[in-house]
């Protein structure tokens, strides 16, 4: 990089305790691309500098026609109007000055306090995260009271009395000319119905079984019976024939 680029010393704040120092040099095109003889390249950039901070330094070398900043914010590409002012510029890096032009004052943090507002915004916390949470599960429980309303007031315009069953005592309002009856159980009677009705479905299902149990027993028992009467008939048909002899 010595061999190269050449060091440029930037006081860019007036109270600043110490100098920032970039890289420079004659800026060389890749392959297959046109050259620019009055473009300089410069590395090492300091943090928080935009293309409007570039050209405003730049520019007491002379004219500068335009600035493309990499998207890494750490290099750039700076094209004077003319080679002069490039080679202006590398023979007061080689002299070893430093340009001294305070940018304004920046709104908002800058440098490593930017990176560290960006990752913070990024990552609001749990308390943010829950507050969005909490608004997200408002605005779906308010569009599913609008739907409910919706379907209320539909039915209440064919007539229908909508009966809504919820904890708590009986309710009775009319809305909008819709009857509409609420209330339910307390906790413990609902829990005791439905252990009533599932005890209730088990004993169906126990005595169904018991009945596919006696027809079962019924129907072989039957059906013996019926091969022992066949059996019999056939034995005394043969006695009948004289062709049992028995041992």
């Amino acid at each position: 990089m010595a061999k190269e680029f050449t060091s440029l010393g930037l006081r860019l704040h007036a109270d600043a305790p110490h100098i920032s120092y970039v890289f420079i040099k004659h800026h060389k095109p890749k392959e297959g691309e046109a050259e620019v003889p009055n473009a300089l390249y410069v590395a090492g950039l300091p943090l928080g500098l935009d293309e409007v901070s570039l050209e405003a330094v730049f520019s007491v070398f002379g004219h500068v026609a335009n600035v493309v900043l990499h998207p890494s914010k750490r290099s750039a590409a700076v094209v004077y109007e003319s080679k002069e002012d490039v080679s202006q510029a590398l023979q007061h890096a080689s002299s070893g000055q430093v340009v001294e032009f305070p940018l304004p004052a920046p709104e908002g943090p800058v440098g490593l306090k930017a990176w560290v507002a960006a990752h913070r915004a990024q990552r609001p916390g749990n308390a943010e995260l829950q507050k969005q949470l909490d608004g997200w599960m408002e605005a779906h429980e308010a569009a599913e009271a609008a739907r409910e309303a919706a379907r209320q007031a539909a039915m209440a315009e064919d007539g229908w009395t909508v009966v809504v069953r919820s904890k708590g005592r009986k309710r009775a309002r009319e809305v909008g000319g819709m009857s509409t009856v609420s209330g339910g159980i307390a906790p413990a009677a609902a829990a005791a119905a439905r252990a009533a009705a599932d005890a209730k479905q088990a004993k169906q299902a126990e005595n169904f079984y018991r009945f596919q149990q006696r027809d079962r027993r019924r129907s072989e028992l039957m059906d013996l019976r019926h091969k022992f009467e066949e059996g019999r008939k056939r034995l005394a048909a043969l006695k009948a024939a004289r062709h049992f002899r028995p041992n």
